[in-house]
């Protein structure tokens, strides 16, 4: 995913950073969002995420008890609806469908973050994250097994006709953090590259170049992440970001093909 591929497939890219909880974030998140908004991120909902938790029931029986409960999140993002902030009780999330490069993006995440802290005083860093989604859509008398590599294909090359979908995940632990690479072949009929259910429904608008999707098509979903717990340092944060993106770069170009890189350059 070098930074000079003028044809780079990345159609979706995450940045997430989990701090200390601040259980009043609705008391603080109209001055945040304000903040946002001068900085370039005008389109302001406040939303709710359903977090679906499961216990033991209080009565001493084995069944188990299903808890469902909604939590206060805000989605602040620019006029376009191309970039923007998730912003939650205890993390604030950059997301774009127009990435460029890592320094830029970092950039506006870590404004963000400075935002954020200047408003409510944050302490420390739980876990930092990063997560690059790519779309490999072979044009007409192209197949998918010329721009990824066979580990990441699973069986799907073997089911011409009768193909619904395939996986392949691989996690590691890195130096850097926890890797989780994943390979999602499908066969497509979609307005935009299929997504992970739990980036439904995207808030924002995918570049016209990937619309529509139809066809063959593999997901490169590469997320790397680091859970520790670290004082407030966007400097430190920054380093860790940096590091992160190297394990994203491992897991991608071990699984494309020469082909692929000299199509996307």
């Amino acid at each position: 995913m070098s930074t000079q591929w003028s044809n780079a497939p990345v159609f979706y890219v995450l940045a997430h950073v989990q701090f200390n909880a601040i259980p009043v974030m609705e008391k603080y998140a109209t001055e945040i969002a304000d903040l946002l908004r001068r900085a370039g991120y005008s389109d302001i909902q406040d939303d709710k995420q359903h977090v679906v938790s499961f216990g033991v029931s209080m009565d001493g029986s084995q069944s188990q008890k299903v808890e469902q409960r909604e939590v206060a999140r805000w989605r602040i993002s620019n006029r376009e609806k191309t970039a923007g902030f998730l912003l939650l009780q205890d993390a604030l999330i950059y997301h774009t469908t127009q990435y460029q490069e890592r320094g830029g993006f970092f950039a506006e995440l870590l404004e963000g973050l400075e935002i954020v802290h200047k408003v409510v005083e944050l302490d420390f860093i739980e876990r930092i994250g990063l997560r690059y989604l790519n779309a490999v859509m072979p044009t007409t008398g192209e197949t998918i097994s010329q721009y990824i590599q066979p580990e990441a294909q699973g069986l799907s090359g073997k089911f011409d006709e009768g193909l619904l979908h395939s996986m392949v995940e691989t996690v590691a632990q890195l130096p850097c953090g926890t890797l989780i690479s994943r390979a999602f072949t499908v066969k497509s009929q979609s307005d935009y590259p299929p997504l992970p259910p739990e980036l439904l429904p995207l808030p924002l608008v995918i570049q016209e170049r990937f619309s529509p999707c139809n066809g063959i098509v593999t997901v490169l979903d590469n997320d790397c992440f680091l859970d520790s717990r670290i004082e407030y340092s966007v400097p430190v944060i920054e380093e860790a970001l940096y590091k992160l993106r190297e394990g994203i770069s491992l897991a991608f170009e071990n699984t494309i093909t020469p082909f692929a890189k000299e199509q996307w350059k």
